[in-house]
């Protein structure tokens, strides 16, 4: 590519990141409530909710959410499989910034690939350098226990929803979607272990024999540490 068509594409990006920045300003306008999907890269759609992505707004920079809110302004945040993709330190960050600025009763609901999932075959799909399209993009591998010391660091009250602990037993409660909806849930997961009866058994095959019970009886395969986080 040549220097002109280099600089002619920064010059096309620049400008369709200001009509977007424009587009959602206009949008969060016309809600009464402010709902926000945070790393989307406009792939999704939900009524009420306003994509956002990291060109648009990256949530380790306070700038950015200066440009459209107040402190103590937004009512939701949705990050579904976004925070994994930050290192430690800026995902510390990303906490802080939306703290920030969720109104008093606000919730971030977050889900990240589980770190205490019990199947090693799992892990090493979605870790860090994992296996998976798109895990070579990973940098922080969550759990219950590290997500646990981020909402007392930060001030969230933590509300886990689904999540594996320590000993990789399953743990879930009753849960709606008026938080954000989430497609890697136990509710809604369709993927590599519903759309191939070999991918599920290599699953199975590499959890511990006395762990695997949960899984037939919850009719699970992947799942989301999945956990709102109010303030």
């Amino acid at each position: 590519m040549t220097l002109h068509r280099r600089i002619a594409k920064k010059i096309q990006s620049f400008l369709n990141d200001k009509f977007e920045k424009r587009r959602i300003v206009r949008a969060l306008s016309e809600l009464d409530r402010k709902k926000i999907i945070v790393g989307s890269n406009k792939k999704i759609d939900y009524p009420g909710w306003i994509n956002t992505d990291k060109n648009t707004l990256d949530i380790t920079k306070d700038k950015d959410w200066r440009y459209y809110f107040d402190d103590g302004s937004v009512d939701n945040v949705l990050a579904e499989h976004v925070f994994e993709h930050l290192n430690f330190d800026d995902g510390i960050m990303a906490f802080k910034n939306i703290f920030k600025y969720l109104k008093k009763g606000g919730v971030l609901r977050v889900a990240v690939p589980d770190g205490y999932h019990p199947s090693k075959y799992v892990r090493d799909l979605v870790k860090p350098g994992g296996l998976e399209p798109g895990a070579d993009d990973h940098k922080t591998f969550y759990n219950i226990d590290m997500t646990k010391e981020i909402a007392q660091t930060v001030g969230f009250i933590l509300q886990p929803i689904e999540y594996f602990d320590r000993d990789g037993l399953f743990h879930t409660t009753k849960y709606g979607f008026d938080n954000g909806y989430i497609k890697r849930c136990s509710k809604n997961y369709q993927g590599r272990f519903t759309d191939s009866q070999d991918e599920y058994e290599k699953m199975i095959n590499s959890i511990p024999e006395n762990l695997r019970n949960q899984f037939y009886k919850n009719n699970i395969s992947y799942t989301s540490l999945l956990v709102d986080l109010k303030k």
